[in-house]
């Protein structure tokens, strides 16, 4: 009897273990499933391309995430995106202004795009004071010859006046005077670097992070011995590039922001020669 009951007891006994050791390889904890989030963008062009720029290398970690870019509207067109809540993310390449932050939206600037004075890839002149620059542009000085190129007539190309590309170089290099006569107004830089690739003895200005992101073959010069890929350089022309969108909304929007300002997003930027916010 005595035997029976320690025998008894020494197979509960090893039941028991059995059933404790086992019980953990038999539970399995299942990760929370992550819904899929659609992010749609539109606004500034030139801002619109560095930010589909980070938004492939962040989408390529986050497949939960889609990323829509819709034709560019302006920055203007951002905001009144977001605003009416067409646009998750408006891109901007200028700063909010008063009215536009009083309406209720928020900014997140993201990356400092310079203002490069470019010229079509057959001219070998690589510098230009900014005096020049200015006389180029407004038409004292028209033919190539008068600042060591060759003997032929200057090509203007520029873009529109609502453009921030423009703005900032009204207010730090041309004023208020009228382009050159016969200049070219484009109202796209996409539209602009394509015509400069084919184009011969011309010069234009235009944002530097989308020839970077579009490998366009487009010759940029230094302006008063500062050269815009030198991004330790005292570059005198630049433009602020951010994105607006609604408080209500920063739960969808806030990962990706994240991202935005992370030392990844700026590693991926400076290796294209584009610097970011301090």
């Amino acid at each position: 009897m005595k035997a029976f009951n320690l025998v008894s007891v020494i197979f509960v006994v090893a039941a028991l273990t059995l059933a404790a050791c086992g019980s953990p390889a038999t539970q399995t904890v299942q990760a929370p499933a992550v819904p899929p989030t659609t992010l749609t963008i539109a606004g500034s062009g030139g801002a619109a391309t560095v930010l589909k720029y980070l938004a492939k290398s962040y989408g390529e970690q986050h497949s939960e995430v889609t990323f829509e870019f819709l034709s560019g509207s302006s920055s203007g067109g951002g905001v009144k995106g977001v605003l009416d809540s067409t646009l998750d993310l408006g891109t901007m390449s200028r700063p909010p202004k008063d009215s536009e932050l009083s309406s209720g939206i928020a900014y997140f600037p993201f990356s400092i795009d310079r203002i490069v004075i470019a010229t079509s890839s057959d001219l070998k002149i690589s510098e230009l004071t900014s005096q020049q620059i200015k006389d180029i542009f407004l038409g004292n000085i028209t033919n190539w010859s008068e600042v060591g190129g060759p003997k032929v007539a200057i090509n203007v190309f520029v873009r529109d006046e609502d453009e921030s590309s423009t703005q900032v170089l009204r207010k730090e290099l041309f004023g208020d005077e009228a382009f050159a006569a016969g200049s070219v107004v484009f109202t796209s830089d996409g539209e602009l670097r394509d015509a400069l690739a084919n184009a011969a003895n011309t010069i234009t200005f235009l944002g530097y992070s989308a020839i970077r992101l579009s490998d366009s073959n487009v010759h940029t010069l230094a302006i008063d011995g500062q050269d815009p890929a030198a991004l330790d350089s005292d570059y005198p022309y630049d433009r602020l590039m951010g994105v607006a969108y609604l408080p209500s909304n920063a739960s969808k929007v806030q990962a990706f922001l994240d991202f935005l300002a992370s030392p990844e997003a700026d590693a991926l930027l400076s290796e294209k020669g584009i610097s970011t916010p301090e």
